[in-house]
Parts: structure tokens; C-alpha cells; sequence
């Protein structure tokens, strides 16, 4: 067990794989990246 705290673990993605807090993060991120238009990063390749 890591001695950080939870907003510091979250963080520093300091879950270990296999863990519900892991796939949590994963899914979030995953949902982030898919749902987000491309046009809000920035995508040069990506017509207005």
C-alpha cells in the first residue's frame, strides 16, 4: 500500500493492474479520448 493520498495516487496512476480502481481510471480515460471531439485537441487534420 502506497503512503500518498487518493487525489495523489490518482495522479500518479499508482493503482495496481487488476484492480477496480485501475479499470475505473482505464475507463474513464478510454471514455475521455472516444467521446471528446476531435476538434477539441487541437487535431490539425480535423476540418472546422
Amino acid at each position: 500500500m502506497s503512503a500518498l493520498g487518493p487525489r495523489a495516487r490518482l495522479l500518479l496512476w499508482d493503482y495496481d493492474r487488476g484492480t477496480v480502481a485501475y479499470d475505473l481510471l482505464c475507463l474513464v480515460l478510454f471514455a475521455v479520448l472516444t467521446l471528446v471531439p476531435a476538434g477539441a485537441w487541437g487535431d490539425p487534420m480535423v476540418r472546422p
